[in-house]
């Protein structure tokens, strides 16, 4: 008998009109007919057909009480690489795995969205129940188990055949892991978890094309080592542990390598919606991840190189997603990602996480948090945060470039050592009241205090030129740390100096640099307007004493026309090419005048004034007559040139006045003639 032929009363014309059935509801006319020849072609037996598993040669009834495992795998024993296993809608109850390793295709014609909804009661392969069904139950760890192809390590090309002969597929399948009450979950014989799909270590090359795996003791699907995933709206949901898993952070297994997986759905599941270890060469789109108890996406190892487009979260116990990166990854990019109200479990949670020991080519690009409650209202409001950011290398950086991000407490939590470059976002704090934005497109570089934050500026091809930089200076909580700087590079990338830093304590700016040049075009060209009661204007700190604290020209002039040295002495010219002539300095101790210049009052009215009192060296005295008159200053000494001259004549003017003695530091006589009592005006002079 070959293997379409039908003693059964399902006859190939009436199998044939069903498979019409389905290919006019999936496409159309054009797919019909090729179904139509397809199924033509399998009743003619040309090798490659469909095995239907109701076929008398294999037996299997569907009808929820036969064990139907030996029936359908040797259908699947028997189609070989290329062929098709074909399920008729039925209950197919299997009392143990059925296995796969060539390249076999596993179709139905069903599979639900959302199986809590719709419920598996008419069609589904289920295990066998422990406590009802007869026997001792379901004998194994997975409903499906797939293996590696036949070793083909022998081979000459051992690589490119390595899975040789393979190449499993499943296709409208719905896999059922629970009782009609789909509250009553099912254990093994050994009351041990199931899982729905095991694709076993060493497996390359699995599609996976409309699959529900529903409400299993174990995960979803469960990969471990295995590469060359292609999954198209594979749905997950209501297991006992991950939605799908590729591996854990405990390193028992895994890694996710050369995967395609599109509008797949995790939801409801006891663990992670996605769990996906070292990814290499992974592409998600139009993924999603609700309800689970943990992280809607927990990505963890080495990150190879994965990327997730337009993937998405809601509700999730814990972050939506969780990047938990290691050193020597690289690329880990999510393109237009949307969390939604993840963190229901969890008051610290965020929409995204990125934590480990390293954040190498973290970029999230159009990204977006989403605060929210239960979809009746209860439950608090959560995230807590947009984004969270704990890994401890903060020699790479997490890019983040557009999007929304809003968390309850904030919308980032940088809580690592690792930078954060932020551009183009918009931000808000979600209350139990109001939605608060901060809708200003700013760029960002956020990072824990105590790390250095930088802008840098590169010349393209070559190196950094210049860095804007938040510096690592300890913040004490006072408003102080985290200075900021301006950092200089040469050619080769290495820090020369840093021309500008700015105390945040203080507010002080300080200048490291060659000089400041001012192109001023209106006046005044610099103007400090010093608003501290005593405070200074100018405070200049030179290296030495030749140090040259300002100095001044007009254009044109090949020497400075006016300068002040770091003492104080200041010299004048006449500009050009010409040096300065005129100098005013300090020549000694409590002296002050020009070394090289006359001492000129150029304008009609205006000259010499000097105080007069105690201890002065200009004042007025009487005379009495020829006895000597003594005025006490210790501005007099021994040197000294006293000029007298009568100020008002009195008595019996002589018009003779002089110094008859002196004592220097203490005073000085003067005396005139007998009888002369006139006002005499006297001022001391010390040559020069």
């Amino acid at each position: 008998m070959t293997a379409h032929d039908h003693s059964t009363p399902i006859s190939a014309s009436t199998s044939r009109r069903r498979m019409l059935a389905t290919a006019a509801g999936l496409g159309g006319a054009a797919l019909a007919t090729t179904v139509a020849v397809a199924g033509e072609a399998a009743a003619a037996d040309t090798g490659a057909g469909w095995l239907n598993v109701k076929d008398v040669a294999y037996g299997a009834l569907g009808d929820n009480t036969a064990d139907d495992q030996p029936a359908i795998q040797k259908a699947i024993d028997a189609a070989g690489q290329g062929g098709t296993v074909y399920f008729p809608p039925g209950r197919y109850k299997l009392g143990s795995p059925l296995k796969l390793s060539l390249g076999v295709t596993l179709r139905g014609d069903w599979n639900p969205h959302f199986p809590d909804r719709t419920f598996m009661v008419g069609s589904f392969l289920r295990p066998t129940y422990r406590n009802t069904d007869l026997g001792t139950g379901f004998d194994g760890d997975a409903l499906i188990v797939i293996d590696p192809a036949p070793d083909a390590s022998s081979t000459t090309d051992a690589y490119h055949k390595s899975a040789y002969q393979g190449g499993p597929r499943l296709y409208g399948l719905a896999l059922r892991g629970c009782y009609d009450d789909q509250n009553l979950t099912v254990l093994n014989k050994a009351g041990t978890a199931i899982t729905g799909v095991r694709v076993s270590p060493g497996v390359r090359d699995v599609g996976m094309d409309k699959v529900t795996i529903w409400r299993f003791t174990g995960d979803g699907l469960n990969a471990q080592n295995a590469s060359g995933f292609q999954l198209n709206q594979v749905h997950c949901v209501a297991n006992e542990g991950h939605g799908f898993t590729w591996g854990d952070s405990a390193g028992t297994g895994g890694g996710l390598v050369d995967a395609d997986l599109f509008q797949c759905y995790s939801q409801a599941n006891d663990l992670n919606g996605y769990d996906i270890l070292n990814p290499n060469a992974v592409t998600m789109v139009d993924c999603r991840s609700e309800w689970n108890t943990q992280h809607g996406y927990s990505i963890t190892g080495i990150n190879y190189s994965m990327v997730l487009v337009g993937c998405n979260t809601d509700r999730n116990g814990q972050d939506g997603f969780h990047l938990s990166t290691s050193p020597g990854g690289r690329f880990l990019q999510l393109l237009g990602c949307l969390a939604k109200r993840d963190g229901k479990t969890a008051t610290t949670a965020s929409g995204f996480t990125i934590t480990g020991t390293s954040a190498e080519g973290v970029v999230l690009t159009g990204c977006s948090t989403s605060v929210g409650r239960d979809d009746d209202n209860g439950g608090s409001y959560s995230p807590a945060y947009g984004i969270t950011t704990s890994a401890l290398n903060s020699a790479s950086c997490v890019s983040v470039v557009g999007g929304e991000y809003v968390g309850t407490t904030a919308p980032f939590n940088d809580a690592g050592a690792v930078l954060v470059r932020h551009s183009g976002v918009t931000a808000g704090t979600q209350t139990a009241t109001a939605l608060t934005w901060d809708k200003s497109d700013v760029h960002m570089v956020s990072g824990a205090a105590g790390t250095v934050r930088d802008v840098q500026f590169w010349s393209r091809g070559k190196n950094r030129r210049w860095a804007l930089r938040t510096t690592d200076t300890a913040e004490s909580g006072t408003g102080d740390g985290s200075d900021f700087a301006l950092i200089r590079y040469g050619d080769d990338g290495t820090a020369l100096d840093t021309p500008v830093t700015v105390t945040r304590g203080t507010g002080r700016v300080s200048f490291t640099t060659p000089g400041v040049v001012v192109n001023a075009n209106s006046s005044p060209g610099v103007n400090l307007l010093q608003s501290r009661a005593a405070g200074q204007g100018y405070a200049v700190t030179g290296a030495d004493t030749a140090s040259r604290a300002f100095q001044s020209q007009i254009t044109g002039d090949a020497i400075n026309r006016f300068a002040i040295e770091i003492n104080g002495t200041q010299t004048f010219g006449p500009g050009g090419s010409a040096g300065r002539d005129t100098t005013w300095a300090r020549l000694a101790p409590a002296q002050i005048g020009s070394p090289d210049s006359d001492i000129v009052a150029a304008l009609a009215g205006k000259g010499l004034r000097v105080k007069e009192g105690t201890n002065a060296k200009m004042g007025t005295l009487t005379l009495n007559g020829a006895t000597a008159v003594t005025v006490a200053t210790t501005a007099v000494t021994a040197t000294s040139r006293v000029f007298l001259t009568v100020q008002a004549p009195g008595g019996t003017p002589a018009g003779i006045a002089y110094v008859s003695a002196r004592t220097a530091g203490t005073s000085f006589s003067v005396k005139g003639v007998a009888g002369d009592t006139s006002t005499v005006a006297w001022l001391i002079v010390e040559p020069a």
